[in-house]
């Protein structure tokens, strides 16, 4: 997908990283803007927040972040979701370093609280289609 996108934007200046967010470096005030499309729902608010503290960091002053992605429409439905990972984590016997693809999103409020908790200094809803949200977090 990213030889898709530098084709599609061969005349933008656009750096484009592979890895995992947990263990790449993004180095510090280097990015005007991050984006993240669907990919972050499989996160506790716990491993996000660490996560959107070096995210933030790496953007310049004023910098922002735009999420978009699924989310949970109650407290209840986020806790349902993680703790049938819990469960099949369990059933299938799956250590805790081992990443297993089971979509546990956090609702809207939990996911702005973690971009809070990073240091972004503001957030607000851009758009909304049914479970899915836009998010832009401001450094």
């Amino acid at each position: 997908m990213l030889e898709a996108l530098r084709a599609k934007f061969s005349d933008k200046d656009i750096t484009m990283i592979c890895g995992s967010y947990f263990n790449v470096s993004f180095g510090e005030e280097l990015f005007d803007a991050a984006v993240s499309v669907e990919s972050l729902h499989h996160f506790t608010k716990e491993e996000k927040t660490p996560l959107y503290t070096k995210l933030r960091k790496a953007l310049k002053p004023g910098g922002y972040f735009i999420i978009t992605d699924y989310f949970s429409d109650s407290d209840e439905q986020e806790e349902f979701h993680r703790q049938e990972l819990l469960r099949i984590r369990k059933e299938q016997d799956l250590s805790d370093d081992i990443f297993y693809h089971y979509d546990t999103p956090l609702t809207v409020e939990h996911e702005k609280e973690a971009l809070l908790a990073a240091g972004f200094t503001q957030v607000e809803e851009l758009n909304r289609w049914e479970v899915t949200h836009t998010l832009k977090a401001v450094r």
